[in-house]
């Protein structure tokens, strides 16, 4: 059904075109970033692609970052000659700053499952 344009008391005006209703927006879809097919909006695995939704960082990533404060920490303790106390510490410390911004930098994303 077409209704025509109101003036604010309700009251159709006469000579102007009357428009169609417009379609509500529907909010609650959204599309799936890997296969662009609709979703609801919380959903955690597609139901199209089998994609699935990820926090953080996958194990392997975890591994890597943490094995790259660990060489950082080695290669301070070596460089600055430290003792075995501080090198411990400075070790200790790149491994748990490597896996804080590891899972820090990963937010959330869409993962096609293998």
């Amino acid at each position: 059904m077409e209704t025509g344009p109101s003036d604010p008391g309700g009251n159709p005006q006469p000579g102007r075109p009357s428009l169609p209703m417009r379609a509500p927006e529907v909010s609650g879809i959204q599309l799936c970033p890997v296969c662009h097919g609709k979703m609801r909006q919380t959903a955690e695995i597609c139901p199209h692609c089998g994609a699935e939704k990820h926090f953080g960082a996958t194990p392997w990533e975890a591994v890597r970052f943490t094995l790259g404060g660990l060489v950082i920490g080695i290669l301070f303790t070596i460089v600055t000659r430290a003792g075995w106390a501080v090198g411990a510490v400075a070790i200790l410390a790149c491994v748990t700053i490597a896996f804080i911004v590891c899972q820090s930098r990963h937010g959330h994303r869409w993962m096609k499952r293998p």
